[in-house]
């Protein structure tokens, strides 16, 4: 996060790592602002490898910040092990995962990214390159496209890109009451993209916080304790407040 520590401050206990960006990863002379976010996912295996508590980890899960989880992980990574054979080789080809793209000109959806911490680096700098080389593309899964292409073509033999298939793992609510019904009949994906930059602003007023609610299972007592602490971190005092404005 690029935002100060006493934003946290109360926040998260010992296992929530915050961690800040260096300024070198920082690359903003991208069309489009929001590409300096997406680029800087490829620098994950750096930025693991500097925490100790983390050298046990041999792979990575990656989630944008839009994605929220709706049942157990551990679940999902045991599911998607078994349909994807992760793990199932021990080969040193560099490789990474991600779903495939519901839309037709894209293969990969860029917001979740599975990768293998040992040999997947060459893959996440094939990635960079491409975005590097794209600076007018408002997507990263441009660049997907174009590795995917590089691959198939077999120009690309340094990196192994897995497109895994969605199923019931991933939902995107919309405006169309998808929302509602997974809250009315109490029944979550695993995954549930909410689209920070596309549709947040299609639900009503107070949906979000009735989704989270009913999603972490909170009792009155806990909301309240938790809009104070996120009070306390976005505006440095506790105040009265509505919680749908956060």
């Amino acid at each position: 996060t690029d935002a100060p520590d006493e934003r946290y401050d109360g926040l998260f206990d010992k296992n929530v790592i915050i961690m800040h960006p260096k300024e070198e990863h920082m690359k903003t002379d991208f069309l489009y602002p929001s590409m300096t976010v997406k680029r800087f996912k490829t620098y994950v295996i750096d930025y693991v490898d500097v925490v100790p508590e983390l050298d046990q980890v041999e792979w990575i899960y990656y989630l944008d910040i839009d994605i929220l989880f709706g049942a157990p992980f551990m679940d999902l990574v045991q599911k998607l092990g078994e349909e994807n054979n992760i793990g199932g080789n021990d080969d040193m080809v560099s490789k990474f995962y991600f779903f495939k793209h519901l839309a037709y000109q894209y293969v990969a959806q860029g917001g979740f990214m599975i990768a293998h911490r040992e040999t997947a680096k060459k893959c996440l700098e094939l990635w960079r390159r491409e975005m590097d080389s794209h600076l007018e593309e408002e997507h990263d899964q441009v660049s997907l496209n174009l590795i995917s292409r590089s691959i198939k073509e077999g120009k690309e033999r340094s990196c192994r890109l897995t497109l895994m298939d969605q199923r019931d793992h991933i939902s995107y609510p919309r405006r169309d009451g998808s929302l509602n019904k997974m809250m009315r009949d109490r029944s979550y994906t695993s995954l549930i993209h909410i689209r920070n930059t596309a549709n947040d602003t299609f639900f009503g007023e107070g949906v979000h916080e009735r989704f989270v609610t009913d999603l972490l299972m909170l009792t009155s007592e806990e909301k309240k304790q938790g809009e104070k602490l996120v009070t306390k971190s976005f505006f440095g005092y506790e105040k009265e407040h509505d919680s749908a404005t956060l």
